[in-house]
C-alpha cells in the first residue's frame, strides 16, 4: 500500500509538473542565441530585453555589430535592457549605457501552433542624441491586441552611433562606416527575419515603421540596398524626408576635431575614452553619406526611382513646427526670408481670411516646407513605381488640450497610434480614444495586408491622384489636392527652416 501510494503520489507530482511546463511553454520561446521567457498580463506576452547583438564596448565601439553571444538555461525577459548612451534617456525609466542593443517583443497571448502573425518593427525617434525602446510610449501591448508582432528596438545614438574618423574608414568592411546607428537597425531586423517565427511572427510579413528620426532612418533604409528583403512594408510618421546626410569628407573632419581636442591620437585611443568623454557634445549627428551603405541622400535616391518599391504609408502632423519653436520667437524676421513674391502668396494662401497671425503663418510655412512636402513628394515617388501608397496629414489634438497649442505638434501620432494615451495633465475624452482606436486599426490593418482600410473605417484612399486622408477633430475624411498651391511654391525652397 505505501508503495502504492509512493507511486501516486509520483504520478500527481509528474502530472503538476507537466502543468507546469506546458505553462511555461505557452511564455517561453527558443531563439537563436537561446531560450527566453515572457510575461503575460491583459491578453499579451511580452518578451523584454533581448539582445540582438553583441555590446558594441571597447574594440567593438564603432564597428558594425557583431552577432550575441549564446546562453544556457531560460533567460528571463521581464525587464527592458538599458538605454543606449544619451545625455537623458527620453521617456524612459531605465539607466544608460553603451551595452544597449536591445530588443523588446509584444504579442498576443493567445495564438494559433504554427501562427505567421504579421510584425511591426518600431523606430524611435529624437533627433539621432536620445530615444529608447523602453519608452512606456512604445510600449506595443495595444497595437499586439489587433493581431500582430510588436518589436521595438535600440540603436546607437549621438557619437556611439553616428561617427566617422580616417582609422575607421580604412578599417571599414561591406557595412560601410559612420552609420553605426544605420548598422544596428540593418541587425535587429536580421534578428527578427531569424527569431519571429519562434514567436508566431511571419518573417515574410514585416513592417517596419518609426517617427522623426526613426521615419528618417527608414527612409535611409528604403535607400539601402543591403537593406532590401528584411522588411515588406513601411510606415513613415514625420520623416523630413529632404534633409542631406553629412558628406563623408566632413564627417570625418568633424571626428578628426573630437579626436584632438579629447587628446586622442589614433582610434585605439579613441576607443579606450570613457563613455562619458565620447558623449560630451551639443554637436548635431545623424546618416553620414559614405558612399557604400548609404549611396546617396534620400530625394535624390527616390527621384531616381532606385528606393526599395514596398507598399507604404507617409504622412506628418499639422504643428511640425513645433520642433523649432525657438527659431519662431520672430515671425515676421523668420518670413522676411523667403522671396518676397513667394513671401506674398504664401501669406494671402495660409491667411485666406486676413487675420494676421503671423506666428500660425510662420508654423504653417515651416511645417509644409519641412514636413508635408517632402512628404507628398516621397509618396509621389514611391507611387510612380505601382506600389500602394497611403498618404495622411494628422491635426487632431486632444480636446482638453486645444486651447493650448497651435495644432498636432511633432510627434504628437504616436500616442494614439500605439493607443498609450498617458499625459497626466489631461483626461483623454470618448472622442481621444475612438481616434486612437481608428489609428492602431489603420496602422494595423496595413501590417496585415498592404491596406490600411478596413470595416467601419473612413475609406483611406491610395494616393494615385495626390490624396490624403485627413485625421482632424471631425474624424478622417480623404481630401484631394491638400495644400497644393502652397506645397507647389514651397517646393523649390530650401527645406531648413
Amino acid at each position: 500500500m505505501k508503495t502504492l501510494r509512493r507511486h501516486l503520489g509520483l504520478l500527481a507530482a509528474l502530472g503538476l509538473a507537466l502543468c507546469s511546463n506546458t505553462a511555461a511553454a505557452q511564455t517561453m520561446v527558443t531563439l537563436q542565441s537561446g531560450a527566453v521567457s515572457g510575461v503575460t498580463d491583459a491578453g499579451v506576452t511580452s518578451f523584454k530585453g533581448i539582445p540582438f547583438a553583441a555590446p558594441p564596448i571597447g574594440a567593438l565601439r564603432w564597428k558594425a555589430p557583431q552577432p550575441p553571444a549564446h546562453w544556457q538555461g531560460v533567460r528571463v525577459a521581464d525587464k527592458t535592457g538599458p538605454s543606449c548612451m544619451q545625455r537623458a534617456a527620453a521617456n524612459s525609466t531605465t539607466a544608460t549605457s553603451e551595452d544597449c542593443l536591445y530588443v523588446n517583443v509584444w504579442r498576443p497571448a493567445e495564438i494559433p501552433a504554427r501562427a505567421k502573425l504579421p510584425v511591426m518593427v518600431w523606430i524611435y525617434g529624437g533627433s539621432f542624441v536620445i530615444g529608447s525602446g523602453a519608452s512606456p510610449l512604445y510600449d506595443g501591448a495595444n497595437l499586439a491586441r489587433n493581431g500582430v508582432i510588436i518589436v521595438n528596438i535600440n540603436y546607437r545614438l549621438g557619437r556611439f552611433g553616428w561617427f566617422a574618423y580616417p582609422e575607421l574608414t580604412k578599417e571599414a568592411d561591406a557595412m560601410g562606416t559612420g552609420n553605426f546607428g544605420l548598422m544596428d537597425q540593418i541587425a535587429a531586423l536580421k534578428w527578427v527575419q531569424a527569431n519571429i517565427g519562434a514567436f508566431g511572427g511571419d518573417p515574410a510579413n514585416v513592417t517596419v515603421f518609426g517617427e522623426s528620426a526613426g521615419a528618417m532612418s527608414l527612409n535611409d533604409l528604403l535607400s539601402i540596398p543591403k537593406a532590401r528583403g528584411l522588411f515588406a512594408k513601411g510606415i513613415t510618421e514625420s520623416g523630413l524626408g529632404r534633409i542631406p546626410a553629412t558628406p563623408l569628407a566632413a564627417a570625418e573632419a568633424r571626428g578628426t576635431a573630437f579626436a584632438k581636442s579629447a587628446g586622442a591620437a589614433d582610434l585605439a585611443a579613441l576607443r579606450n575614452l570613457p563613455a562619458s568623454a565620447v558623449l560630451e557634445s551639443t554637436e548635431n549627428f545623424g546618416p553620414i553619406l559614405d558612399g557604400t551603405l548609404l549611396p546617396a541622400n534620400v530625394d535624390r535616391t527616390f527621384g531616381d526611382g532606385n528606393e526599395t518599391k514596398v507598399p507604404w504609408i507617409v504622412g506628418s502632423n499639422d504643428f511640425e513646427a513645433s520642433l523649432f519653436a525657438g527659431r519662431l520667437t520672430d515671425p515676421d524676421a523668420y518670413l522676411a526670408t523667403l522671396p518676397a513674391t513667394d513671401r506674398t502668396q504664401l501669406i494671402a494662401l495660409y491667411d485666406p481670411q486676413n487675420l494676421g497671425n503671423k506666428m500660425k503663418i510662420a508654423a504653417d510655412v515651416v511645417t509644409d516646407k519641412v514636413f508635408t512636402e517632402p512628404a507628398r513628394f516621397l509618396a509621389g515617388s514611391e507611387a510612380k513605381t505601382g506600389q500602394p501608397v497611403y498618404r495622411y496629414f494628422f491635426s487632431y489634438v486632444p480636446e482638453q488640450a486645444r486651447t493650448r497649442v497651435l495644432g498636432a505638434g511633432h510627434g504628437s501620432e504616436i500616442q494614439f497610434v500605439f493607443g498609450n494615451l498617458a499625459n497626466r495633465l489631461i483626461t483623454y475624452t470618448d472622442s481621444d480614444k475612438r481616434t486612437s482606436t481608428v489609428m492602431g486599426q489603420y496602422w494595423t490593418n496595413f501590417a496585415k495586408t498592404g491596406n490600411p482600410n478596413g470595416l467601419g473605417l473612413v475609406a483611406w484612399p491610395a494616393d494615385k491622384n495626390d490624396q490624403v486622408l485627413l485625421i482632424d477633430a471631425t474624424g478622417e475624411h480623404a481630401a484631394s489636392g491638400f495644400r497644393k498651391p502652397q506645397l507647389d511654391i514651397l517646393l523649390h525652397e530650401t527645406t531648413t527652416p
